[in-house]
């Protein structure tokens, strides 16, 4: 017992490999959303276009869900997501407003969140 707690095995024996193969079979086999490692904001609903969540400091941050997803981050992609933003709150958002990309574990551009200036 002694010398699996203290993990005494050299290293290329078939102790030393279980351990490698465990570790592999964790790293690749774990469904990524089991951890659910990504902050409130960058949670994109299926069912919504857009979402609001609030910061620390008490600040309103949008989710704007993309119509159709793309690969790039360009000015007029940024300049819809606020068109959206306007559509949904009603009233206008500042230019100068923070703008994040979100993106799915492909790469593709799929919303974007905004933080609206108080």
């Amino acid at each position: 017992m002694k010398r699996h707690l203290l993990w005494t095995f050299d290293r290329g024996s078939f102790q030393w490999d279980i351990l490698c193969l465990a570790i592999l079979a964790f790293l690749f086999l774990i469904p990524r959303h089991w951890f659910h490692d990504v902050p409130d904001f960058m949670q994109v609903s299926a069912t919504e276009s857009t979402s609001k969540t609030v910061d620390r400091n008490g600040g309103a941050i949008f989710t704007v869900k993309l119509e159709e997803p793309c690969f790039f981050d360009t000015d007029n992609t940024r300049e819809k997501a606020r068109l959206m933003l306007e559509q949904s709150l009603g009233k206008p958002v500042g230019k100068n407003s923070r703008i994040q990309p979100i993106r799915n574990w492909t790469g593709r551009l799929i919303a974007y969140a905004i933080w609206k200036e108080k």
